[in-house]
């Protein structure tokens, strides 16, 4: 057999590659011990539970590209990454390591905390971003280009940027807009309410009927479980079905997430006005019941669960269904459709 008709063995990433990688497995595998701690006690971040496994499905279903772009098997042509670009990229690379390194000593000594969750998943998404950017090699060792080494990133951003809503999301957004939304819900229930000629009283996040009976409209029915869930779900569907190049597929992925929040806050909303309708027609008891009206416990009590039960678990499903329905309306937005040709 003739050496041109030998296969070329598969380019093989380099020593230091595998060791970064390696690191980030391990980084990875603390901040899923880390963040479990919310996972677990907080019912709106049961969701992160998939976290990990998503992350992995993601760069999974990417590795044949990321490899090639680690190993030189793909490059385009363009000029090199710049000096300064590359030292801006190792700096960072040393501060994300150490911000995690001092977000896991701080989780270890202090336990859990924002500051400690906020240093450790940052950290996490840093380290990767940066090691890809790092990582990518030219054809036969040539320098590799500034557009390819963006490339790697790109393929990054999902497997490592998805850390920062399974945990951090809770303190940066969730805490933040909770009480708003608590109010805001309140305010436009009330609202159509007293625009279909109820006349009612507003107590706090208290809504009172002219029968003296109330219900409030708890934490629980801000609507920031069904909107922390939709933007994971919409960030996940992004990454995995919405395609083009850049920056058409990044955009279309923030509109997804947008998509995904905004969905999220409006079933949000048309289902405490269910059940605040349904609370004045049949009392407030009757949300604690299910639809024909049969307490829980006692013989025929729905498989659906009670009242309010049931129209959260309709609203996740039905923000979710949109969220699917869209990717094939994202994927379609800015694109020219070429013309049939005839016969």
């Amino acid at each position: 057999m003739s050496a041109d008709a030998q296969a070329k063995p598969a380019a093989t990433l380099d020593g230091t590659t595998r060791g970064l990688g390696l690191l980030l497995v391990g980084m990875a595998a603390f901040a899923t011990w880390d963040q479990w701690a919310i996972w677990s006690t907080k019912d709106d971040y049961t969701f992160g539970y998939l976290v990990p496994f998503f992350s992995a499905y993601v760069l999974w279903d990417r590795w044949d590209e990321l490899r090639a772009l680690l190993t030189g098997g793909r490059a385009d042509v363009a000029a090199p990454a710049g000096r300064v670009a590359l030292v801006s990229a190792q700096v960072l690379a040393f501060l994300a390591v150490a911000c995690f390194g001092l977000g896991a000593a701080a989780r270890a000594v202090f336990g859990t905390g924002v500051g400690p969750t906020l240093a450790i998943a940052f950290g996490l998404a840093g380290a990767a971003l940066t090691f890809g950017y790092l990582s990518v090699r030219g054809p036969q060792d040539a320098p590799a280009t500034a557009v390819t080494r963006w490339r790697a990133v790109g393929l990054l951003v999902f497997p490592a940027g998805v850390w920062l809503i399974s945990g951090p999301f809770l303190y940066l957004v969730d805490n933040q807009i909770k009480g708003a939304l608590l109010t805001n819900v309140t305010e436009i229930v009330s609202g159509l309410l007293r625009a279909s000629g109820h006349v009612i009283r507003v107590n706090g996040n208290t809504i009172v009927f002219p029968n003296g009976d109330a219900v409030g409209v708890a934490e629980a029915c801000s609507g920031i479980r069904s909107l922390s869930a939709c933007v994971f779900a919409g960030a996940f569907l992004g990454a995995v079905f919405l395609d083009g190049g850049f920056p058409g597929a990044l955009l279309r992925r923030m509109a997804l997430i947008a998509l995904a929040g905004f969905t999220a806050i409006l079933l949000n909303i048309g289902r405490n006005a269910f059940l605040t309708f349904h609370a004045l027609e049949h009392g407030s008891r009757s949300l604690d019941r299910d639809l024909a009206g049969i307490e829980h416990g006692q013989p025929g009590f729905s498989a659906l669960g009670s009242v309010h039960d049931l129209a959260g678990n309709v609203a996740m499903v039905g923000a979710l269904a949109l969220l699917v329905a869209f990717v094939p309306l994202l994927n379609r937005l800015g694109r020219t459709r070429l013309p049939s040709s005839e016969a």
